[in-house]
């Protein structure tokens, strides 16, 4: 996804965010570091996700913390425990079960803490019943459904803490078709994404059938900086699960395929990318 005009003042608000989040005092340096890497970065037809990358290397590098978002990737796990059960119980009422498993998958997809107006790891339980009961506004899971079963391969790319605790069911309901289903965590902490040790903490690395690293920092996943490995993984499986919207904006423009998007759209641009509104719940596939 390229990168637009209105990714410019949420881009910073975040580095803002994040610095007096864990050391305010780094805020004025992560500040002008950002601003300096944006402005010579931002050129029409860039990737998004690249120049968010690179912008907070700058920040990070300047706030001298390794996991600015450490306290509340933690709380957000805590939140998303309470709500766990109900997810379970709406899971087996389902008619649906794989698709309802999507629909809870996505609304964890709300923790997501910086965009502006998400500051509360309290939102998810507040208003997950009304996530979950939200219609997707692209809905390709039956088409998806081809790519899983008995002997297929899923590559699973997590996003946020939190998230992944919920990201566990739609994991258990792929396994029970017989799908092997392996987990992709980010290599270095960068914003509220999940690393091994979150991944650990919320016990996803136990569900998964395999756990790899994308051994990087990067916002979502750079193809460019990708190793050996997770290339291979893309490569044999099946089918790609794209999680939450970094991924999106990183991958949205390769020609990794089929791949499966499942993300909240929080912002316009990335609404306007992916043909939907903000706040809308996609579940987009593409061939």
């Amino acid at each position: 996804m390229n990168m637009d005009p209105e990714c410019v003042p949420c881009l910073l608000g975040r580095v803002f965010y994040q610095a007096n989040l864990c050391n305010p005092k780094s805020s004025y340096d992560s500040m002008k570091k950002a601003l300096e890497v944006l402005s010579a970065e931002f050129t029409a037809g860039k990737n998004s996700a690249s120049i968010a990358t690179k912008v907070h290397r700058a920040a990070y590098d300047e706030m001298g913390v390794n996991d600015p978002y450490l306290e509340l990737k933690i709380q957000a796990y805590n939140v998303a425990l309470t709500i766990f059960d109900e997810a379970k119980e709406f899971i087996a009422s389902s008619e649906n079960s794989l698709e309802a498993a999507v629909k809870v998958a996505i609304a964890g997809n709300v923790m997501d803490f910086g965009i502006q107006g998400l500051t509360d790891p309290y939102h998810l339980s507040k208003n997950f019943s009304n996530l979950i009961t939200q219609p997707l506004a692209v809905n390709d899971v039956k088409k998806a459904e081809s790519f899983i079963g008995e002997g297929k391969k899923v590559l699973y790319l997590l996003d946020n803490c939190g998230e992944d605790v919920l990201d566990i069911l739609l994991v258990k309901e792929l396994q029970k078709t017989g799908t092997h289903v392996t987990g992709v965590v980010k290599g270095e902490p960068i914003l509220t994404d999940v690393t091994m040790s979150d991944a650990d903490r919320s016990g996803i690395s136990g569900v998964f059938d395999k756990t790899i690293s994308t051994q990087m920092f990067a916002v979502g996943v750079s193809i460019e900086k990708m190793k050996k490995e997770l290339v291979e993984e893309i490569d044999s499986a099946d089918l790609v699960i794209s999680k939450g919207m970094g991924n999106f904006e990183a991958l949205s423009d390769s020609s990794i395929n089929p791949i499966l998007y499942l993300f909240r759209a929080k912002c316009n641009p990335v609404a306007n990318a992916a043909g939907v509104l903000k706040n809308d719940n996609v579940a987009k596939l593409i061939l």
